[in-house]
């Protein structure tokens, strides 16, 4: 499969379909989230790729968000987000999550925001597995589980 994560000027063009995307949900856009342009806020949209990405992570790695038995934590290493167009209030944005690219002690969560079927954004983040000590190699069974969600696998 071709990399399909990118911090160029524009994104593959296989991010701006929603079907690209293997873990996808819905979100409503929030009015305190506008600008006084009346759209959605840059912060407000990179808001929802976390929360798609943060997502799609509680599934891939069950305890990493529970501090009381986590073991290893996921850190953002670098994060790159294309706003693509504006969101306006009200309205139903589909988010679409996938991963990207994986290495040893590292993956990257791709994200995608989608309105009425249109790309709004597309964000690329880079997240490490860490422990006491520092980056950890990731475990070959959370290794089949990023597998199996990587931009353009079959739902």
């Amino acid at each position: 499969m071709s990399d399909w994560t990118t911090t160029a000027a524009r994104p593959h063009e296989m991010r701006l379909r929603l079907d690209s995307y293997p873990v996808i949900d819905a979100i409503q856009a929030r009015y305190g989230d506008m600008d006084s342009n009346a759209h959605l806020n840059n912060l407000a949209l990179e808001s929802l790729h976390e929360n798609a990405r943060a997502t799609m992570n509680r599934n891939l790695f069950a305890d990493i968000y529970d501090v009381s038995t986590r073991r290893l934590r996921l850190v953002t290493s670098q994060n790159a987000v294309h706003f693509l167009a504006e969101v306006h209030w009200p309205g139903t944005i589909q988010t679409g999550a996938g991963v990207g690219r994986i290495g040893r002690t590292s993956f990257v969560a791709s994200t995608g925001l989608f309105v009425d079927g249109n790309c709004v954004g597309v964000c690329d983040t880079v997240l490490v597995l860490l422990g006491d000590e520092g980056p950890v190699p990731i475990p070959d069974d959370r290794l089949a589980a990023l597998e199996s969600v990587r931009l353009g696998a079959r739902r």
